[in-house]
């Protein structure tokens, strides 16, 4: 099972089996930082998302403009081993 629940502008989680191993946050994370420990956690992406949006039904609103004030170089770094994968320049 995946909880999550809003914490101010931040969120708390709590994991149990059969999603993933034991495991709570122990201080309010972002939702980049949710998504990135239980995708290291090995949660399915739909599991995520289902719980995120049970959590927030704004978060997909948020993430959208979080995602697009990032800075542009961090889509070219992400972007860039696959260049060198490929062989290409």
């Amino acid at each position: 099972m995946i909880q999550i629940w809003r914490s101010d502008d931040r969120y708390q989680v709590a994991v149990s089996p059969p999603e993933g191993p034991y495991w709570r946050s122990t201080d309010p994370m972002t939702a980049t930082e949710v998504l990135a420990k239980l995708s290291q956690l090995g949660c399915h992406s739909t599991d995520i998302s289902d719980a995120v949006s049970a959590a927030d039904p704004g978060w997909t609103l948020e993430r959208q403009v979080s995602l697009e004030r990032a800075p542009s170089n961090r889509v070219t770094a992400m972007a860039s081993p696959k260049k060198l994968v490929d062989g290409r320049t």
